[in-house]
């Protein structure tokens, strides 16, 4: 917002209201990522939001331009993610299936520093399969030259990673993140 100057302050919104009815949005739209590129889902996250606090802009593209760009470089981490990392990767081969987009994936975990630990990085976008689909699965344990009988797969979606992983028969940690 600031890098396109629309202060909420003039409009009378809390940062923390924006971004509340922001992530409802983003979130709507996001399981819509096979139908829409991240452009066009950003740009409508963007639209909703301040169609609903009533805020008025011609800047939405140059938003979900700047959001994009700020993205594809963050890397926020939960705490003792590195630690973790480390500890694993002594003693494991770690990759990552991800049903991200290619130009946020790489980007993201290199400003978080820690793309090094990852043996593979599988993107669905590069592959043309998505989990729950059982070949973006297939294809990982190819490039690792690994049976599923060697592999436990830690994720935090239900939908997708466990029901993936089970169709191939892998063994599945579920990381819940809210408990």
């Amino acid at each position: 917002m600031e890098a396109c100057t629309i202060s909420l302050d003039l409009n009378g919104i809390s940062e923390n209201v924006f971004l509340q009815v922001f992530e409802t949005y983003n979130s709507k739209y996001w399981r819509q990522r096979e139908i829409f590129s991240p452009s066009e889902l950003i740009e409508m996250s963007y639209q909703s939001t301040l169609a609903q606090l009533d805020i008025q802009t011609d800047k939405i593209s140059n938003l979900s331009q700047s959001f994009w760009q700020i993205f594809n470089y963050s890397g926020v981490m939960e705490p003792d993610v590195n630690e973790v990392l480390t500890v694993l990767a002594g003693n494991y081969r770690l990759a990552v299936i991800t049903n991200g987009f290619v130009s946020a994936q790489l980007p993201r975990m290199q400003a978080a520093r820690i793309e090094h630990f990852f043996e593979e990085i599988v993107v669905s976008e590069a592959i043309g399969f998505a989990k729950p689909s059982p070949e973006i699965f297939h294809h990982a344990l190819s490039r690792l030259n690994l049976t599923p009988a060697e592999v436990i797969y830690v994720g935090d979606s239900l939908k997708h990673d466990y029901a993936g992983v089970t169709q191939v028969k892998i063994d599945f940690c579920y990381y819940n993140r809210k408990n």
